[in-house]
């Protein structure tokens, strides 16, 4: 069980800081920011790794409502952007239904060995 949940949490590291995709990556590295940052105390690790990762799926949803035109919409620029916006949250509520406790798990642990280092950083840096 635990080396399945490693092989998971790396999997994930893989997927998303490896997979070559800098715009996924870059909304990663704000969301993990953002939290690092808005932590005032190591015990709020876990209310922040949940606002990272609600951060890092609003910044996905973003990510697909604002992508170019697709050549087979029709109708107006506000049309295609409420539709692209309707169907992508469809698909994202989607792959969130279809994503396994193990993935989820994997995604929490990674968002929350980056924001304990971005924090350990933040307090090094500015201890009084």
């Amino acid at each position: 069980m635990l080396n399945s949940i490693i092989s998971d949490v790396l999997g994930i590291f893989r997927s998303v800081f490896m997979g070559g995709d800098l715009i996924a990556l870059a909304i990663v590295a704000g969301a993990v920011i953002i939290a690092a940052m808005v932590m005032q105390r190591g015990s709020q690790i876990g209310s922040m790794t949940l606002l990272a990762l609600v951060l890092f799926a609003f910044g996905g949803f973003v990510r697909g409502v604002m992508r170019g035109p697709v050549a087979t919409d029709g109708g107006s620029v506000a049309s295609q952007t409420g539709g692209r916006a309707a169907s992508q949250l469809n698909s994202s509520l989607s792959q969130f239904y279809d994503m396994s406790a193990g993935g989820l798990l994997a995604y929490f642990i990674a968002f929350m060995i980056l924001i304990l280092l971005i924090f350990g950083v933040k307090s090094a840096l500015f201890r009084n």
